[in-house]
């Protein structure tokens, strides 16, 4: 089951591969609506991203699942969701609600990133680094962010690049 896992996980990834940082890039972009998402879907989670970037977890929540119940099932809505979950502790839900994110899109690096730190809150070091080196290959840069929490075995630390502007400098192992 782990080999098939592997080849699974390595067959997704190829594109990546080969086509480098930029897919990866714009498939890291949390805050983009796909064309063809409800008007009203939209609006909804708009105004999860601002519950979500002033840290009000429980309206970011209550908007994003506003969105996917107007119709907005898309990879950005629900690796927003899993993330305010993460944050209010329902780790459990948040680690299912970042799986089907991947699954809608399995190179949209954010929401690895997340899982791993998902997976580092419940405990499970072995599941996290293991969505690390998912991100390494697809994000160089935002794995030395997700290698850091790793170390430091927090998933808060610095875990939104996107909004912070800090930079790291270290390092993380190469495989």
């Amino acid at each position: 089951m782990r080999i098939l896992r592997l080849i699974v996980v390595s067959l997704l990834l190829a594109p990546a591969l080969l086509l480098g940082p930029a897919l990866a890039l714009r498939a890291a972009d949390v805050t983009d609506v796909p064309a063809g998402v409800s008007s009203e879907a939209v609006k909804a989670f708009k105004r999860g991203l601002e519950f979500h970037k002033a840290k009000q977890w429980p309206q970011a929540i209550k908007e994003y699942e506003r969105a996917l119940a107007l119709g907005g099932r898309f990879p950005e809505a629900f690796n927003n969701l899993a993330y305010c979950y993460r944050k209010v502790g329902q780790i459990d839900k948040a680690i299912e609600l970042y799986r089907v994110a991947i699954a809608l899109r399995p190179l949209f690096v954010q929401a690895h990133d997340y899982l791993a730190r998902a997976y580092l809150a419940k405990g499970d070091r072995a599941a996290a680094l293991h969505e690390y080196e998912i991100v390494r290959r697809l994000d160089p840069k935002l794995a030395v962010c997700l290698w850091a929490a790793i170390q430091r075995n927090d998933p808060d630390y610095h875990d939104m690049p996107w909004g912070s502007g800090a930079t790291l400098r270290s390092s993380p192992p190469v495989a």
